[in-house]
């Protein structure tokens, strides 16, 4: 395991977000204001069944079959249309492209061939072109903001972030899928190429299907539980005792003052605010976005994370002070600063480390079940209404983004096992990655929350110390509540 070069997991991991594997890279004319592809950031968390928080979507499954999956979609002419698609990064291949080289950056070429052979098939089938079409980040913002309010939008298709979006789609700016999809197509069936993401009471994002490694794992040294003679975390998962109250016990026991100098050196856990936050919340089944747009930030289930919280860092010391840098923050894991850590894919694919990690679920909070992870969202595709032949546009779209794979499954997620298997030491970890990318909460605090509200209330408790947690959450119920009816109303 982790026999890929980086050059090459770098592009994988960029196209975790959305799209086809190694599709992506085309230059455009314009400035995109965006760092995406410099800085993958694999934010989005899976889209799972989270019928307490009103977030809704299906994992695809995993068969795959021989037949055409697109043999019952009539054809039919759309009179040379081109189908524009607006999204805030470069991307191959469209109607624009004829050879894989057309992608500079092109690596597997195989797979680029296979992308632009589909569209010629579309092309051919619904006399359409499509293109990707790549206005900036700022100006794609602007376009939902004018063109799609006013009824008249610049571009078919939108793959944008749920901040920008969600108010629009709550007032009814986005087709719902409902009423555009056609009983034969994926979306509505096997759900192996799209796959919907309701939330909010909205019913128009979705996003390309496919085995999910967007998500946030807690990652330990394995090699330094050993070396102290402490239970290791997955055989404790694998035996239902891996809990917060262990977790505490093992944080606790791997401090170290490693020059007897009478400082701590080596914590039981640190990390990022956010990532830690996120996390804890989901690992007690606390949702502080109500399905019914209220807070859930005063509930006792918040209340209980901030306590146990305030007990690692303040009366255990077995959290790592949090500095101002995000970067010692979120890699102290790798540079054997703590023992326990949150971590998303990428921190792991990018760094050289010398010691035994592992990943493992979070552990339950006393409040949790043990089924749910934070929510990180995927940038997801909308259809504006205003847009001619809306259901028309949909069918295209999906045969578009999975006619190159049809129905072999193993194709459309290759790339994706194998940058899991290239990340990770043990095999096990790679169905532990798989298998927390499906646990999402479906949580939109993360998203509300532009003021940093949560983060605020940690540090009242846990760094300030002049509040406790009840009175924390009291203090900011209405601030968060505010940040809530911005984004839904």
């Amino acid at each position: 395991m982790r026999k890929r070069s980086k050059a090459i997991l770098a592009v994988l991991l960029v196209a975790t977000m959305v799209l086809p594997m190694m599709a992506c890279g085309k230059k455009s004319t314009t400035d995109t204001g965006s760092d995406k592809t410099a800085e993958p950031t694999v934010t989005s968390g899976a889209e799972s069944d989270t019928e307490d928080t009103g977030a809704e979507a299906t994992a695809a499954p995993t068969q795959a079959g021989t037949e055409d999956p697109f043999a019952s979609y009539p054809a039919f002419d759309m009179g040379g249309r081109t189908i524009k698609i607006a999204m805030f990064y470069d991307m191959y291949y469209d109607s624009t492209d004829t050879v894989p080289e057309d992608n500079p950056n092109v690596i597997n070429v195989e797979l680029a061939q296979k992308l632009i052979d589909n569209v010629r098939r579309v092309e051919e089938k619904y006399n359409v072109k499509i293109e990707y079409v790549n206005p900036g980040s700022d100006a794609l913002v602007d376009s939902l903001n004018t063109s799609v309010v006013a009824g008249t939008p610049d571009y078919d298709v939108y793959l944008t972030q749920l901040s920008f979006a969600l108010p629009l789609a709550v007032n009814g700016y986005f087709e719902n899928l409902s009423d555009i999809s056609k009983d034969y197509e994926d979306i509505n069936n096997n759900r192996n190429i799209i796959t919907p993401f309701e939330i909010a009471g909205t019913n128009s994002f979705f996003s390309k299907s496919g085995k999910n490694v967007a998500a946030t794992y807690m990652v330990y040294n394995a090699d330094t539980l050993k070396q102290l003679g402490l239970e290791d975390p997955n055989e404790l998962y694998a035996k239902g005792e891996w809990t917060w109250e262990k977790f505490e016990e093992l944080a606790k026991a791997s401090n170290q003052d490693t020059d007897n100098n009478g400082v701590t050196d080596i914590y039981g856990y640190g990390g990022d605010l956010s990532l830690t936050l996120l996390e804890f919340l989901a690992s007690n089944n606390a949702i502080l976005v109500k399905e019914d747009g209220t807070e859930g930030l005063t509930d006792p289930k918040t209340v209980e994370v901030f306590q146990f919280l305030s007990k690692l860092y303040n009366d255990d010391k077995a959290g790592r002070p949090l500095t101002d840098d995000w970067n010692d923050n979120i890699y102290a894991w790798t540079q054997n600063k703590c023992v326990f850590a949150p971590t998303p894919m990428y921190i792991i694919q990018g760094e050289e480390i010398n010691f035994n990690y592992r990943i493992v679920p979070w552990p339950k909070g006393p409040s949790g079940d043990g089924t749910k992870a934070g929510q990180s969202f995927n940038d997801y595709f909308v259809i504006p209404k205003g847009i001619k032949d809306a259901d028309k546009v949909y069918q295209i779209i999906e045969e578009f983004f999975g006619g190159w794979y049809g129905n072999d499954l193993e194709a459309r997620d290759v790339d994706m096992i194998e940058l899991a298997e290239s990340c990770f030491l043990d095999e096990n970890d790679v169905d532990t990655a798989f298998k927390i990318g499906e646990m999402g909460n479906g949580d939109l605090w993360s998203v509300v929350d532009k003021n940093y509200i949560v983060n605020s209330i940690f540090s009242s408790v846990c760094v300030k110390k002049d509040m406790t947690p009840a009175q924390a959450v009291a203090a900011n119920k209405q601030l968060f509540q505010d940040e809530i009816d911005k984004l839904l109303k």
